[in-house]
């Protein structure tokens, strides 16, 4: 556990913004800053769901587990809040997070010190009830692609989304340096990894990317709509 003194974070979150300082104070009196190795889970199904968690460095994955493969809800990326279904009720974790990255940095919060703040402060409440909303149309987006697009539209879609949302333009060129493996990608998509690995391959040949384990750079990143 890293003893630092959390109140910087909440100080410099936006999320955190509509929060007095005594209200900021009073929410880091609960609050602990954690570090995690490559692949270190932060929670597991069935654990107590006694923490939200805000991202502050590296990348984590939340998935569950299902016929032997994990099936990837979402990323979390740094400025992000995962563990979040505690705030709704939940008392045990039905999903788990592990990280990605070489290592992650990790903003722990008491969930009973979050939803105190958030029964306080109305605006903090709405700040993040319009955060769970998010997630949620999130997740029903990703639902509705794989009822109404085919796996090689889903795939072209999230690289296009990747190379958009994480991506360094050079030139005309864009790069994203990632952790994610072909399975990864897979599971987010809703297909599988020899189905990922010919569209990738396919795109390589076409000249539209150059892909290795750690980067995927991206020709011409508009070109990837007219490849579906």
């Amino acid at each position: 556990m890293d003893t630092r003194n959390t109140l910087p974070v909440l100080e410099t979150s936006p999320l955190f913004a509509v929060l007095s300082l005594e209200e900021k104070m009073l929410l880091q009196k609960s609050s602990s800053i954690n570090t995690y190795a490559k692949h270190q889970v932060l929670y597991k199904p069935g654990q107590v769901a006694g923490k939200v968690y805000l991202l502050l460095k590296g990348i984590v994955k939340v998935a569950v587990h299902a016929e032997k493969k994990d099936i990837i809800k979402y990323v979390v990326r740094p400025g992000s809040l995962f563990g979040e279904s505690s705030l709704t009720g939940d008392v045990q974790r039905r999903d788990f997070a592990y990280v990605m990255d070489d290592y992650a940095e990790v903003l722990e919060m008491e969930v009973t010190a979050v939803l105190m703040t958030m029964k306080c402060n109305f605006a903090f409440a709405q700040s993040l009830l319009h955060f769970l909303g998010d997630r949620l149309r999130y997740t029903e987006t990703q639902l509705e692609k794989v009822v109404l697009k085919d796996s090689k539209s889903r795939i072209l879609e999230y690289l296009h989304q990747m190379g958009t949302e994480q991506g360094k333009r050079i030139g005309f060129e864009t790069l994203v340096k990632h952790n994610m493996t072909h399975q990864d990608i897979a599971d987010l998509t809703g297909t599988s990894r020899q189905m990922v690995t010919a569209v990738l391959n396919q795109l390589k040949r076409s000249n539209v990317l150059y892909f290795n384990r750690k980067k995927i750079l991206f020709r011409d990143l508009n070109a990837l709509p007219a490849s579906c």
